[in-house]
């Protein structure tokens, strides 16, 4: 697959086999709603509109500004046409209750959750996908 990398200011996007996007948020960088906007726009930037699913990874060194949680990062048609699962890794204490405000402020109409690692996302992942026969 063509473009299967891309890096913004912010993060590292890399599109996997099997219809997976991990966005990987560089350490210390400012998340703000730019910069998930930014992000989110690289996202659709990937060949191909088939749906798939979308690992979110926050280092616990990231710094974090409040416009992130407010307002809904899920109102583009595009984006909601192809995201059909987001995980969420907030490695560190800081990150997990703020991402849950969000998802309860505003909630996705696709599949998302909240996870402290990788491994743990990935898992969740990998069901709903099964599930949504995203794989075989």
């Amino acid at each position: 697959m063509k473009n299967k990398h891309i890096e913004t200011a912010t993060a590292v996007l890399e599109r996997e086999d099997g219809g997976l996007v991990v966005c990987r948020y560089k350490p210390e960088v400012n998340v703000d709603a730019r910069a998930v906007a930014d992000n989110l726009k690289a996202r659709l930037s990937f060949p191909g509109k088939e749906p798939y699913a979308v690992i979110g990874i926050f280092p616990e060194s990231v710094n974090f500004d409040m416009s992130l949680i407010q307002q809904d990062h899920y109102t583009d048609i595009a984006l909601n046409e192809v995201t059909r699962i987001l995980a969420i890794v907030a490695e560190g204490a800081l990150f997990e209750p703020i991402a849950r405000l969000y998802f309860a402020y505003y909630p996705t109409r696709f599949h998302s959750a909240v996870f402290q690692t990788e491994k743990e996302a990935r898992a969740w992942v990998a069901k709903k996908m099964k599930a949504l026969q995203l794989v075989d």
